[in-house]
């Protein structure tokens, strides 16, 4: 049973995931880069197999932003969150695309992970790690991939 204060923070942590799901809408990239620690870790789904601090990744938030230059769209599902005192983590599937220069949705679905601390009174996530399924045999990423649906919960 969670106590208050992890309940707090649950809340917390869920607020500002759906505060940087609107904000990628959005492509806000202040909001964005306001929830990440100066020595931030990101493991991207693109580009480089990493990024080192919170310059590095803003540079990349721009560059994607500027490489899908129409209506952006950014959803999260199944979110999880586990908090322990001042660390805390959580998983969810995010739904991730933009407009295509014909203005055709371009989306796929990948897997999202978030290492956060208590920093300076709220939360900052100190690493992230998105991902996307592949196939091995071809290599090719599985774009066509969409999550199972949940039992008691209507598609």
């Amino acid at each position: 049973m969670n106590s208050p204060s992890q309940t707090q923070d649950e809340t917390r942590i869920r607020q500002l995931t759906e505060t940087f799901e609107k904000a990628t809408v959005r492509k806000d990239l202040d909001t964005i880069m306001a929830q990440y620690a100066a020595d931030v870790r990101a493991f991207d789904a693109v580009g480089p197999l990493q990024f080192k601090g919170a310059d590095a990744y803003r540079q990349h938030w721009q560059n994607c932003f500027d490489f899908c230059q129409g209506e952006g769209y950014f959803e999260i599902s199944e979110l999880e969150i586990n908090v322990s005192g001042d660390l805390a983590y959580s998983h969810f599937l995010s739904h991730c695309g933009g407009t295509d220069e014909k203005d055709d949705m371009q989306s796929g679905w990948m897997r999202g992970s978030r290492c956060w601390r208590r920093q300076d009174g709220d939360w900052k996530v100190v690493h992230e790690h998105f991902s996307m399924p592949f196939d091995m045999a071809s290599g090719q990423v599985s774009f066509g991939i969409e999550p199972e649906p949940r039992a008691g919960i209507a598609s």
